[in-house]
């Protein structure tokens, strides 16, 4: 009798956690896609890291004088045009190992562990060229990494989860208030300018935008507010909060179509499994152990 009532206690606690894993697998499929599609878009602008190029690890490393100390001869090797071929093309191999089944789970972990330290290290190769969504893959592949560490304990695991959805909902409050202080975002002419540049520019939006101010200020406050809110995601109704996350992936996916911001789809939209569980968890469908609708 008293086994019985021990497994009758353990069972919600059992289900919580198969639940929990089902989530991170979710998130680490979509950061793997992520980190395979930024990787391929290195290797395919690679030639902009050629020496003599503005680019180049010759000119980068004189950052920081320790670059070009003791560590040159390995950093030399890894931060060079045929290191970083090869750093990027295991990069497309561990997320392949990711994205593979469940099979091989020391792989998989080992896998995880690399794409969030090569992550990082391209960060410290040269400070041009990333983003937001660099920053959010490289923290999310971290705490995945840190989740597979705590691998026998349930609370971390779940607390890793909870790390990537705050961490997501904060990065997009942010950069709500930041365009809500900016002139150029309240008045719409960021949204304008931003097609006329080169590396995010498309010409015949902003011939289309041009002459249009109120549509540029509408869309600025829209972008604003869309990012502002969006935090609330964890508190609202879950239709609401559906609607909010279908919402950041319409918007993501259309920067992506007209900006060529791919990444940003990925690395963004890999913090929703994380952001939706939390959000059950904090609206109350686990409560008394309610079915979720």
């Amino acid at each position: 009798m008293t086994d019985r009532v021990k497994a009758l206690a353990s069972a919600p606690d059992t289900d919580e956690a198969a639940e929990v894993d089902k989530v991170l697998r979710r998130v680490e499929q979509l950061a793997a896609v992520g980190a395979g599609v930024s990787s391929l878009e290195a290797l395919a602008a690679i030639r902009d890291v050629e020496h003599g190029s503005l680019l180049s690890w010759q000119v980068a490393r004189t950052r920081f004088p320790w670059m070009v100390g003791r560590a040159a001869r390995v950093l030399d090797v890894v931060f060079d045009k045929e290191g970083l071929r090869a750093l990027h093309g295991l990069r497309l191999v561990s997320a392949g190992t990711v994205l593979a089944g469940r099979r091989n789970r020391a792989g998989k972990r080992a896998a995880k562990a690399y794409l969030a330290g090569s992550s990082h290290a391209m960060r410290l190769r040269s400070p041009y060229g990333s983003d937001g969504s660099e920053v959010l893959l490289s923290i999310t592949l971290t705490a995945l990494t840190l989740a597979d560490l705590a691998k026998d304990d349930a609370r971390a695991r779940k607390a890793c989860l909870w790390f990537i959805a705050a961490q997501s909902c904060l990065s997009y409050g942010i950069a709500g208030a930041a365009k809500a202080v900016s002139p150029v975002w309240r008045d719409g002419s960021a949204i304008r300018d931003i097609f006329r540049t080169k590396i995010f520019g498309q010409r015949e939006l902003f011939r289309f935008l041009n002459d249009k101010p109120r549509l540029n200020r509408a869309i600025g406050w829209v972008t604003i507010g869309g990012e502002a809110l969006f935090p609330l995601v964890l508190l609202a109704p879950k239709p609401i909060a559906r609607g909010l996350l279908a919402v950041g992936l319409s918007f993501h996916t259309g920067n992506a179509v007209a900006m060529g911001l791919n990444r940003f789809v990925w690395a963004f939209v890999s913090t929703y499994p994380a952001i939706e569980y939390c959000a059950r968890g904090l609206g109350g469908d686990r409560r008394k152990g309610q079915p979720e609708s």
